[in-house]
């Protein structure tokens, strides 16, 4: 089975520390990515000894664990437990922003400088876990975004800050959330109507200001109430929708990129090609061609 092992980055999208660098026991690498377009697919791999966590504080990620698909998006963690091979699709890739890092259990009752009994706290908790999507709340985003930041600044007391942040955010995971059978549930009455509102329209022009009165909220409470209910601004939420609606296209029919575009809501061919780039890696063409070789070599 592969393994992949990142390397230290330091570049505008992606900022990776590895332990070589901060010396922290029970830590390897703890990464901020913030991808304006889609990344390329992770093939199938595992890590030994390693508890891989990733926390999305904005956009939608897709993992695929064994036969489970998990679909995370802004404020959503997803963490496989070591050896369990994993992997993400060229499908399932968008812009995206998250927190990645790695716990390495090899030596468990001494994991982030914590004492033996807290450590073999923290792996057992970390172990016996039932679920691995979970939704966490603004408080332990800034664990996690301070917890990187004093880790890269790299001084002795910097990187102890950061192991408290970081140790704060993991031993509070239990009261996290769990999304189960990757079912959201929009507990919010005013927001499941806007949602119903976009499946039933998102073809059109949608208006945010038309999505707000239909929720009741403001234009304001209304976006931050929307992200919060649904993990992503609905702004994202409604080119999900018309991108998954050209996807069906692409597969099922040979109309021309132009008329896919208009019938999936895009006010061009050119602005729906860049759309679809961005959030796929491919141009609608290359994304039917792809479909079509992968359809051919199964029939």
């Amino acid at each position: 089975m592969l393994e992949i092992v990142d390397k230290f980055c330091w570049e505008k999208y992606n900022k990776t520390i590895t332990y070589d660098m901060h010396k922290i026991e029970g830590l390897r690498n703890f990464a901020h990515w913030n991808l304006p377009r889609a990344s390329s697919p992770v093939p199938l791999h595992h890590h030994p000894n390693i508890i891989e966590f990733h926390c999305l504080t904005k956009g939608r990620r897709v993992f695929h664990l064994e036969e489970k698909t998990y679909i995370i998006t802004g404020n959503e963690m997803f963490f496989s437990l070591p050896y369990e091979p994993h992997y993400t699709s060229s499908n399932d890739l968008s812009p995206c922003s998250f927190f990645g890092f790695q716990i390495d259990v090899t030596q468990k009752d001494e994991l982030l400088g914590l004492n033996r009994e807290y450590s073999l706290a923290l792996y057992q908790m970390l172990t016996s876990l039932n679920y691995r999507h979970l939704k966490f709340s603004l408080n332990e985003k800034q664990f996690l975004r301070l917890a990187f930041e004093n880790i890269c600044e790299n001084t002795v007391s910097s990187r102890m800050l950061g192991v408290q942040y970081l140790s704060s955010f993991l031993f509070k995971i239990p009261d996290f959330i769990p999304i189960i059978n990757e079912v959201k549930r929009i507990n919010d009455p005013h927001i499941k109507r806007v949602i119903h509102h976009i499946n039933e329209h998102y073809s059109e022009n949608l208006q945010l200001k038309e999505l707000s009165a239909i929720s009741g909220y403001s234009l304001s409470r209304f976006k931050i109430k929307f992200k919060e209910v649904v993990g992503i601004p609905p702004a994202n939420y409604i080119t999900f929708k018309k991108l998954e609606y050209a996807k069906e296209l692409l597969e099922q029919t040979s109309e021309a990129i132009t008329q896919i575009a208009l019938d999936a809501g895009f006010s061009s061919s050119n602005y729906f090609c860049t759309v679809f780039k961005n959030f796929t890696n491919y141009t609608p063409s290359e994304y039917r061609d792809a479909y079509l070789r992968n359809t051919d070599r199964h029939t």
